[in-house]
């Protein structure tokens, strides 16, 4: 999210893109997280027959990322917003065409897929927004087979400073900022187990990887 957008309408889009602004902030989190996006990344291991989830696709960059990498798999997006996901599928129209990305309107927190269906699940810049987290967790938990991971990549964190600097900015955008160990503890509460934080020096960057066992 780029603390330099003032424009109150454009930075409400974030929780669920729509219209004309809501491409023009798909685009602009396509460019802005392929940083973010590529350290967070490095955390897990993606086979190349992976079966993939991206939660609150968006723009559809990262599922363009995933599906380079599980070549042989298969990549889902879902999203809120039914233009995010017609953005996506238009940005992967190739991929989309091939049968080896699928992208798909709904809710994190009660999504059509089969229980034990993916490989890996993300969710990039996303959770500050789900209005209940637990509830998407365990949701999450269903659809993954055992032994399969849940990726959650951010950029903002709640560790005492940053939610009061940002402050302005946050409320504009209907944020809602947990500490890492908070949601450390909700995945742990529906099941996950090996929950390992990782966290990007100098940066506001954090990484939490959980296992279903």
């Amino acid at each position: 999210m780029p603390p330099e957008t003032t424009d109150e309408s454009l930075m409400n889009q974030y929780k669920c893109p729509t219209g004309l602004q809501g491409k023009e902030v798909a685009a602009m989190m396509n460019r802005r997280h392929l940083a973010l996006t590529t350290w967070g990344l490095k955390h897990v291991r993606i086979e190349p027959d992976f079966v993939i989830l991206d939660v609150g696709c968006g723009g559809g960059k990262t599922i363009s990322r995933l599906a380079r990498r599980a070549f042989q798999g298969k990549v889902y997006g879902i999203d809120c917003s039914a233009d995010m996901v017609n953005y996506s599928s238009e940005f992967n129209r190739k991929l989309v065409a091939e049968n080896r990305v699928k992208v798909v309107h709904g809710s994190v927190e009660k999504m059509l897929f089969k229980d034990q269906f993916f490989d890996l699940v993300t969710a990039i810049e996303t959770y500050y927004f789900w209005p209940d987290i637990t509830e998407a967790f365990r949701e999450m938990m269903r659809v993954l087979k055992v032994g399969g991971h849940l990726l959650i990549i951010s950029e903002m964190i709640k560790d005492g400073m940053y939610e009061e600097e940002n402050a302005e900015t946050i409320a504009k955008t209907s944020v809602r900022l947990l500490p890492l160990q908070e949601i450390q503890s909700a995945l742990q509460s529906v099941g996950f187990v090996n929950v390992i934080i990782f966290t990007k020096c100098k940066l506001h960057w954090s990484s939490i990887l959980a296992e279903k066992e």
